[in-house]
């Protein structure tokens, strides 16, 4: 791109210049060589620019999928939470208040007993 504007502006200059100019050689291989190297340059850039873009494609993936994951994650808090509720024990399934009720079932038909006779 920056080769044919380079290019376009050379010829525009040459052909609507009112004063003849002869380049030298010397100055004809600098504009070459500077057009070449322009050239390396702006292709190095090119590789360069596509390259971050497939980088920045990268990170798009991996924000999508880390957003994805802590969703996930954040939705088997609420099932664990909701889980931790179910499983914790009402008031009348404690072990403590039923091994009371068992002795106490065994105690008050043995005391009656004893008292019948």
């Amino acid at each position: 791109m920056l080769k044919k504007v380079i290019s376009v502006l050379l010829v525009v200059s040459m052909l609507f210049s009112n004063v003849e100019y002869c380049f030298t050689d010397e100055e004809v291989t600098n504009i070459f060589n500077g057009i070449h190297e322009l050239e390396y340059k702006d292709s190095i850039n090119v590789e360069i620019q596509i390259t971050l873009e497939s980088q920045i494609k990268d990170y798009e993936l991996f924000i999508l999928n880390d957003s994805t994951i802590i969703s996930n994650i954040e939705y088997q808090l609420e099932l664990k939470d909701e889980l931790i509720e179910e499983i914790t024990p009402e008031w009348y399934e404690h072990r403590y208040l039923w091994f009371g009720f068992g002795v106490v079932s065994i105690l008050i038909p043995i005391w009656l007993i004893g008292k019948v006779k």
